[in-house]
């Protein structure tokens, strides 16, 4: 992959670190309200590169038996970034208890790269069936079958869960140490809680909290402390702004009014 689709799965992934499993966390998960939908708009500088948007749809399904919430993130390139295209989505089923994904399904669509897989997680067993599509059948086939650890979570799954963590039982510089389950490889980060800050939005200036995951050496992102996440410090915790400090400038994601 190079930089150009880098900078812009980070967009349409909000940062791959959110998908994780980390079953000690205490969560929210009144936050989670079927029928929310939020925007977001990406710049690169003072160009808008790109847009994203998650969806929760209203009607709760059943996954082998168990109640799940249907989750949608869509993103794209806008503007001159379409010279590098970029047309993905994720959706997940995700059990209403414990945040934990039961099938997950991606459609990826970057430059001359497509993808189209399904996922189905065995959480007794400890296992991640991984499916792709057969362009000529029209038919998923297995690619592989992997080990995953407990309470397991694709992005859609990490990326709702962050949301329902109660950092106000954090102080200042408190670490958050989450493993995670990403393009068949397996991770652990930490992530730091700077505290609380006022932020300017479209909405106007909003309180927030602010995380900071401690980013592995890399080509792209600009420092071990490179990428910062804003929550509204709200009821609905929901992610205002990312900013990435990148080797060729900052990436921001902020929430649409």
């Amino acid at each position: 992959m190079n930089i150009y689709r880098k900078l812009l799965v980070l967009l349409i992934t909000a940062i791959p670190f959110f998908a994780l499993t980390q079953p000690k966390l205490k969560l929210e998960n009144q936050r989670i309200v079927p029928g929310e939908t939020l925007r977001y708009k990406a710049c690169w500088g003072p160009l808008i590169i790109g847009s994203a948007v998650t969806k929760v749809y209203k009607t709760i399904y059943k996954v082998g038996g168990r109640p799940c919430y249907n989750i949608e993130i869509m993103g794209q390139t806008n503007g001159l970034a379409k010279l590098f295209y970029v047309r993905d989505k994720w959706i997940s089923y995700i059990d209403t208890a414990n945040i934990t994904t039961h099938k997950a399904f991606r459609s990826i669509r970057e430059g001359n790269y497509e993808l189209d897989e399904i996922v189905h997680f065995d959480h007794q067993n400890k296992k991640a069936e991984v499916k792709v599509l057969d362009k000529k059948t029209k038919a998923y086939v297995l690619k592989k079958v992997y080990d995953t650890p407990d309470n397991i979570r694709d992005v859609v799954a990490g990326f709702m869960v962050l949301r329902l963590i109660d950092l106000e039982r954090y102080k200042k510089n408190d670490i958050i140490t989450v493993n995670g389950f990403y393009e068949d490889e397996g991770y652990k980060i930490d992530v730091e809680y700077v505290g609380k800050e006022l932020v300017e939005t479209e909405r106007g200036t909003m309180l927030c909290y602010r995380v900071r995951p401690v980013v592995p050496k890399n080509k792209v992102f600009n420092g071990k402390h490179a990428i910062d996440v804003w929550f509204s410090a709200d009821k609905a915790h929901s992610i205002i702004r990312i900013r990435a400090k990148l080797f060729l400038g900052n990436l921001v994601i902020n929430q649409e009014k």
